[in-house]
């Protein structure tokens, strides 16, 4: 609300006010009472309500539930006080103190005017009383006026009126009096003689007495006149001077009344209007320009004053505006100043006092922020220590400067440091580029470190140590690979000797022990092949000659074939178009010899033909392995020459230490193209070398073509096996195809004849299966025994045979004992409805409700137990997690109000107590105490839980550790069986425990599998209530898993 809207509102009562009070001035009676009642600080409502309650609600943790009884732990929850809003009675009485204080104001500038009007009633009033010779209580008269309120004048007024009245009364009623006195005195005189004079004053009596009333009743007409124009219409003419002097002055004193009334009307009309004209005008040259006519001097003055004060605030307005618009500019540059210097620039004028001086102390603080900021960044960018030393801190506060202060000391500080840092930095890093660049372990450790800080030493000392191992290293690699490289040329070189006289003049030098003596073991077994090598071709063409029948290739084994492709496989053998393999099971070392077409011979010795065979596999020259395999090859980019190949065997160590009897089983795998053969043979250690095959070799166009025909017809009648329905549509074995692929071919028969076989003992299956089920059918479908014997069951197998027997002596038995049948369907019946009950639960309760027959067999109870389990789960999964909280709290305050109803327990007397053991076991795990502590300790491994139950119907317990009153369960063990002296304890801090009833429980969580030995598990319980001290044994078991403990009253 602006300034202007409210002076308005002041002025506009004001001149109610005043309007009132002049009516009730001219009032024939006035009540003593003002125009605002008084008030009364029993009109407000007080409310008891606790403001604190209007904060947020508190989260319930555990949900109060509605008992029946109300000493049970969870009885009906509390309602909350309505909140009483109170403001608008409050604001409403503010409202009538500021009217109040408004018409105080008012008031007082008419006590003026009521003062002169109770004056002129004191000199008519003395006018009577001297007149008539009247004597009344001159308490009133004499009773100073000056010093009253407005309404003690209004009072006062009224009293005087009230006097005149009755005085002008008694002067009329004298003068009436005077007139019968007369009369009388005439009326009981007895001298005829003056009859006619008497009748005659009589009468002249009787007419003053009548002109007496008429004045009275005249003078009651302009005393209750309310215009003008009735007081100018009243007739004086009938009476005499005397009368209507008295009544002309009457007269003169109402309408002189009368007159002021509608003069200060129209007066206050006048004034009212030019008042609220100034009042809307906004502008001074209007407000001018009015002029005041119809008012008088003390309304014309006040209207001036009201004029000047108006303009008055026009201007204040207009300079305030001005004022408010440039301090609300200067507090802007003042605020959005960025430095002291620019700060300072700023000059505050064109404000009032007021605003100068929050300006000024705006502009200090800002410069005292501005100051220390600069310097606080000044300090704080400084790089050099002179220049901090040379500065000044002024121009902020102490608490500003002590802050700066500090603030230079740690940056001095700081740049000596990092100075300091600098140096050690720059040797750090001139030792930190050094040291990896150094190649010489001499020179790495004559280089001094110094001039830099411990960690760097410390770092550098790491970095040389690191730097040495490496360069230690670097040259034990170089060693190595020098020896490594010596090595492999010597090995090759050794390798590659073609004579023992080449193999003497190797020397071994440049390796290390290990492979110096493992070069000088590979000279001396080369030497013994070498040596024997110059006389292998003797030792070949004497086999050769003493070979009279060429070997013949034994009968193709599957077996074999498979052990073969398993060694090849692990030993990555290679294969070709000519291969030769020996496999045997023993650790004894033989050596497979191939004579080639050109008379090329392949050995250990020497692995490689010129005709392109190659040695890749040999074994056991050490003791390697039992499941030995050697290997001859052409490989696959290389066609053996046409010719005659022979195969030589000779044994040439058995090695002792394995302890393997001779002879030794061999087979030899030979392949030619398409064709695969195996050689058997015993060899014994001591034999001569001696030829085991010979090989001849095609030309490579008959090969391939060899290849080509052999692989159509074994991939044509390979297809034709596998789209055989029958054993009589399988192929014989064509001839042309190779030994590998007859036996494939073989057993590729007999895994489809397996097959078809496995289908017929299906079918046959299905239809003894089919045949069981019309037999059962009708074995169920048979109401009497004629029906039974008439099944018939020929044609079923053993198999089912036993099963049909058992199904007709137990239908047999149920037909005989058809009396119990109705009681059988009348047991399902109810079993089905309990199966229907349970599908029809649509809560936890209703589930529960549901009780099991006990007619019901064992399998019908587990049946509807494990329904009842399923939908309990379906229930709890449409749940939401309110609803679900609020049914496991549900069944937590049941469980807690039935175990409460079975009653509490008694506590021990102080010689069985176990104090030492719960101090103990508290102090061992730390346990805390406040002014309730209520501890729980038992002896075995089982998970025991203690539960309080607080004044505000709160569970505290291992899922909900504190309460909102103070409660905190700080120790809680053997979830997992931990421990076989655990101990859980429940404490409230001094001052926090609510008054009221605390609830204690036990409860045996759970058995642990490894300790179900203990099935009884005795338990402590002890309650330590502000000083006091108790404790109370508790035996828990299956049967009894929750047990009430007693009751803690808190006053």
């Amino acid at each position: 609300m602006n300034a202007t809207f409210s002076y308005f509102i002041v002025i506009s009562i004001v001149a109610i006010l005043g309007w009132q009070a002049y009516a009730h001035l001219n009032r024939g009676s006035r009540a003593p009472r003002s125009l605002i009642n008084s008030i009364k600080i029993d009109d407000f409502e007080v409310s008891d309500y606790d403001p604190s309650n209007t904060s947020s609600s508190t989260t319930i943790i555990a949900p109060r539930i509605e008992y029946a009884a109300e000493n049970q732990p969870f009885p009906q929850a509390y309602f909350d006080k309505p909140v009483k809003d109170s403001r608008k009675d409050i604001s409403l009485e503010i409202d009538a103190l500021k009217e109040t204080n408004i018409e105080r104001y008012s008031i007082r500038e008419r006590t003026s005017e009521k003062v002169v009007e109770c004056n002129k009633l004191l000199e008519l009033i003395n006018g009577l009383s001297e007149q008539h010779k009247i004597e009344f209580d001159n308490e009133i008269i004499e009773a100073p006026l000056e010093g009253l309120t407005l309404s003690e004048l209004d009072v006062r007024q009224t009293a005087l009126l009230d006097l005149y009245d009755h005085l002008y009364q008694l002067s009329f009623e004298e003068e009436v009096q005077k007139v019968r006195r007369r009369e009388l005195e005439l009326r009981a005189g007895n001298d005829e003689q003056h009859q006619s004079s008497i009748s005659t004053e009589i009468s002249d009596l009787s007419i003053e007495l009548e002109l007496l009333r008429s004045e009275e009743l005249l003078y009651r007409d302009i005393c209750s006149a309310q215009t003008i124009e009735f007081l100018e219409d009243l007739d004086f003419s009938d009476f005499s001077d005397e009368a209507q002097m008295r009544l002309k002055a009457h007269y003169e004193f109402y309408h002189s009344r009368l007159s002021e009334k509608i003069k200060v009307e129209l007066e206050f009309e006048n004034y009212q209007n030019y008042k609220d004209k100034i009042l809307s005008s906004i502008k001074q040259e209007e407000i001018q320009d009015i002029v005041f006519e119809g008012v008088n001097s003390r309304q014309l003055i006040h209207l001036e004053e009201i004029r000047v004060k108006r303009i008055e605030i026009l201007d204040i307005q207009e300079q305030e505006m001005k004022e408010e618009a440039r301090a609300a500019e200067i507090r802007l540059e003042i605020e959005s100043a960025l430095s002291s210097s620019i700060l300072d620039q700023i000059r505050i004028e064109g404000v009032n006092p007021t605003q100068e001086a929050e300006l000024k102390e705006l502009f200090s603080l800002a410069r005292e922020c501005l100051v220390t900021n600069e310097l606080h960044a000044f300090i704080s960018n400084c790089e050099y220590v002179v220049e901090l030393d040379a500065l000044i801190i002024d121009g902020v506060n102490e608490e500003q400067e002590a802050e700066l202060i500090e603030l230079r000391t740690n940056r001095r500080a700081a740049l000596v440091e990092a100075a300091r840092q600098r140096k050690f930095y720059e040797q750090y890093t001139k030792l930190l580029d050094l040291l990896p660049r150094v190649d010489e372990i001499d020179d790495l450790l004559e280089i001094e470190i110094d001039n830099v800080s411990e960690s760097q030493k410390e770092e550098l000392e790491a970095l040389r140590l690191s730097r040495l191992d490496y360069l230690e290293e670097m040259e034990r690699q170089r060693i190595e690979q020098e020896q490594a490289e010596q090595f492999s040329k010597l090995r090759k070189k050794i390798e590659s000797s073609k004579s023992t006289l080449v193999l003497d003049k190797i020397v071994v030098d440049g390796v290390n022990e290990e492979q110096e003596a493992e070069l000088n073991e590979i000279i001396e077994e080369l030497r013994e092949i070498l040596a024997e090598d110059e006389i292998i071709s003797k030792h070949v063409e004497k086999a050769e000659k003493r070979r009279k029948k060429v070997p013949e290739p034994d009968e193709f084994l599957f077996e074999p074939e498979s052990e073969f492709r398993t060694r090849s496989k692990t030993y990555e053998a290679g294969d070709g178009l000519l291969r030769f393999s020996i496999i045997w099971n023993n650790m004894n070392d033989l050596d497979l010899v191939v004579r080639t077409s050109k008379g090329d011979i392949i050995h250990r010795g020497k692995r490689r033909s010129p005709c392109g065979g190659k040695f890749d596999l040999e074994m056991n020259l050490q003791p390697q392995t039992k499941a030995a395999l050697e290997n001859i090859v052409w490989p696959k980019n290389k066609v053996p020459p046409k010719g005659n190949y022979k195969v030589f065997l000779w044994h040439r160590n058995r090695h002792q230490r394995i302890r393997k009897s001779d002879p030794t089983d061999y087979i030899l795998r030979v392949r030619v193209g398409a064709d695969y053969y195996q050689y058997k043979g015993k060899t014994s250690y001591g034999d001569k070398l001696f030829q085991i095959a010979s090989i001849d070799v095609p030309n490579k166009k008959t090969m391939f073509e060899r290849i080509e025909a052999e692989g159509e017809v074994y991939r044509n009648q390979r297809a034709e096996i596998m789209g055989a329905q029958s054993e009589k549509e399988f192929p014989e074995i064509d001839p042309i195809n190779s030994s590998v692929h007859s036996i494939m071919l073989s057993r590729l028969i007999e895994k489809q004849e397996s097959q078809l076989e496995e289908k017929r003992r299906r079918k046959f299956l299905a239809e003894q299966k089919a045949e069981y089920n019309r037999i059962m059918e009708d074995i169920e479908l048979a109401e009497d025994i004629e029906s039974l014997t008439a099944v018939r069951y020929d044609d079923i197998s053993n198999e089912y045979l036993k099963y049909v027997e058992k199904a007709l002596v137990k239908r047999r038995k149920k037909i005989e004992s058809g009396i119990k049948k109705e009681e059988q369907t009348q047991l399902n019946l109810q079993f089905e409805q309990q199966r229907a009950a349970i599908n029809a639960a649509t809560s936890t309760t209703e589930l529960s409700s549901v009780v099991f027959d006990e007619s019901f067999s064992e399998k019908q109870i587990n049946s509807l137990k494990k329904m009842r389990l399923a939908r309990r789960k379906v229930i709890l999964s449409t749940m939401d997690s309110t609803e679900l909280e609020k049914e496991k709290q549900s069944r937590l305050h049941q469980a807690l109000n039935e175990s409460y109803k079975r009653g509490g327990l008694q506590p021990l007397d102080s010689d069985d107590h176990s104090s030492s053991e719960f101090e103990s076991r508290l102090k061992n795990y730390g346990a805390k105490f406040g002014d309730i502590n209520v501890s729980l300790l038992w002896n075995n491994k089982n998970d025991l839980n203690l539960l309080v139950v607080t004044p505000s119907r709160e569970v505290i317990h291992p899922r909900n550790t504190t309460s909102s009153d103070g409660g905190i369960l700080d120790i809680e063990m053997n979830k997992k069986g931990e421990t076989s002296e655990p101990i859980e304890n429940i404490f409230w801090k001094k001052g926090s425990a609510k008054k009221g009833t605390y609830y204690v429980y036990v409860h045996l969580f759970k058995e642990h599998v490894l300790f179900k030995r203990t099935n009884l598990s005795e338990c402590r319980i002890q309650i330590m209530n502000k000083g006091g001290r108790s404790e109370y044994s508790a035996p828990m078991s299956l049967s009894n898993k929750l047990q009430f403990i007693t009751q803690i009253k808190v006053d």
